[in-house]
């Protein structure tokens, strides 16, 4: 990415209805429908929409229980136009300050026992950062973070491409991203590199 790209990514982030800028708030029926100005900006060739800027506040209502909900974004906050997520709507990013990272995180989130939703981590410079953007973007004691996938910006746009949005993500799965030649040892270390993630996380 070029020098300004973080320049261009701030603009952006700022530039949608969330943004420091003089247009109103969205009400929350405007954000259920999607009817609302993000920003655009392109990350890796892909264009990204950004809702929310860093430290902003997004909020809701449960509805199984009709309880506002309120977190405050570690990060930018958007999603990944002219995708479809496990959830129906385009897959969601976290967009962090270094945009020469050449390195990607996917989140396999779960709500319960059961994979709920991709989160995919933008322009962080290590796998630490990315994870505790993720988890300071929720309550304290969240627990949807399952396990991450390092990809590639070439892995990550052949996977939301052509990969199955609507699973879980593995290392086995980003095989043909590389050719046929990386695809035995891509899938030998599938389970290793899932464990030490898992191992990572937990703890044990």
């Amino acid at each position: 990415m070029n020098s300004d790209a973080f320049a261009k990514i701030e603009n952006a982030a700022h530039d949608g209805a969330f943004g420091h800028n003089q247009r109103p708030t969205p009400t929350d029926r405007q954000c259920l429908a999607g009817n609302y100005k993000v920003g655009r900006a392109s990350i890796y060739g892909m264009p990204v929409a950004i809702e929310q800027p860093r430290h902003s506040y997004r909020t809701g209502v449960d509805p199984k229980t009709g309880q506002r909900w309120t977190s405050r974004l570690a990060a930018h906050y958007g999603y990944f136009s002219g995708t479809k997520g496990a959830d129906g709507d385009p897959v969601d990013c976290f967009i962090g300050p270094y945009p020469q990272s050449e390195t990607a995180w996917v989140i396999n989130q779960h709500v319960g026992d059961a994979f709920d939703e991709h989160k995919v981590m933008l322009c962080f410079p290590d796998f630490e950062t990315a994870r505790r953007a993720y988890l300071d973007s929720y309550e304290r004691g969240w627990k949807g973070l399952h396990s991450l996938v390092k990809v590639s910006p070439q892995q990550l746009r052949w996977w939301l491409k052509n990969g199955d949005l609507k699973k879980a993500l593995t290392s086995a799965d980003l095989a043909a991203a590389d050719g046929p030649a990386a695809a035995k040892a891509k899938a030998a270390r599938a389970d290793a590199d899932y464990l030490k993630t898992r191992s990572t996380i937990l703890g044990y």
